[in-house]
């Protein structure tokens, strides 16, 4: 049986990693610039300054992602549909009483990462992995301990 903080856990997981990799990211940056020679291949600077860019929307895509997926768990436990899933934040949202707004906030987290997987050009405010996080987080608090 699934438990509600093992879920935030592994949330909360995914932006521990998205902190060392972003640590890593920013040194191996700088250690390009003070040694060229360390870059391999056909690998230049400009590529880590893009990839050190992109990192926190790839790992917002990530924390989404776990996010989703233990939602759909629990989804799954109480009903035999497969919902979208924009429709299933709002369903649990609706079944679980968890109010408007951190329904809202996780509408806005999916909605970003749309934005990221999909590159549109109607981009949502950013989030930053912190707030998404957090709003995920505080999201799946509202479900049952167990399930």
């Amino acid at each position: 049986m699934p438990l509600n903080h093992e879920w935030q856990s592994r949330i909360k997981a995914v932006e521990r990693e998205y902190v060392a990799m972003r640590c890593a990211a920013d040194r191996f940056r700088q250690a390009a610039i003070d040694d060229p020679t360390i870059l391999e291949g056909n690998l230049r600077h400009g590529e880590i300054v893009v990839a050190a860019r992109n990192l926190e929307g790839t790992y917002i895509i990530r924390l989404f992602a776990e996010f989703e997926t233990g939602a759909r768990q629990y989804w799954g436990t109480r009903w035999a549909t497969d919902p979208r899933t924009v429709d299933l934040l709002d369903g649990l949202g609706a079944r679980c009483g968890i109010p408007d707004t951190q329904r809202d906030n996780a509408q806005w987290v999916r909605a970003y990462r749309n934005a990221l997987v999909h590159e549109r050009e109607d981009m949502p405010e950013a989030v930053t992995i912190a707030v998404a996080r957090s709003h995920l987080c505080h999201f799946f608090s509202f479900l049952p301990p167990r399930w």
